[in-house]
């Protein structure tokens, strides 16, 4: 079933042919940690509207997070009839769209995943930047200097 509502959002959040405005307050990937918490513990409320659940219940013992890399919503449309899982979702479950963050980066999605907070709060936009504390080109996701040829340095 198809999330309407997410689907008029996002549309409506285009400001040009090519550009989408992040929607950090209600459908962006962002609010998925806060609201597979929300799910686990029923502690504070989704930080994802609850219509992306639509008839489904709220409260779980486990979830399963799939997180596909560079799959938009243009690649769902062409591959929703085709794939099982995909079908499956479809007929079973919600599907809602969302925006990505800016600037839609692995970098800064994979950190948000992994901390809860958005590209603005955590900083991490890109794989390799100047950080000023250290005077130095870092790569955040393997906690090194950009120089080096190994983690966690």
């Amino acid at each position: 079933m198809f999330n309407t509502t997410s689907l008029e959002a996002v549309n409506a959040s285009k400001f040009s042919q090519q550009f989408v405005k992040p929607l950090y307050d209600n459908y962006c990937f962002s609010n998925i940690p806060q609201t597979i918490r929300y799910l686990l513990t029923g502690a504070g409320q989704s930080a994802l509207p609850l219509d992306v659940f639509g008839n489904l219940p709220t409260k779980y013992d486990r979830v399963i997070l799939f997180f596909v890399d560079a799959f938009g919503w243009r690649f769902f449309e062409r591959y929703a009839e085709k794939y099982e899982f995909l079908k499956t979702m479809l007929k079973h479950g919600v599907i809602s769209k969302m925006t990505s963050q800016f600037p839609s980066t692995t970098a800064a999605h994979t950190t948000s995943i992994h901390t809860g907070l958005n590209v603005g709060q955590s900083g991490i936009y890109e794989w390799q930047y100047y950080e000023p504390i250290v005077d130095d080109i870092i790569l955040p996701l393997f906690f090194s200097y950009a120089r080096d040829k190994k983690r966690d340095t």
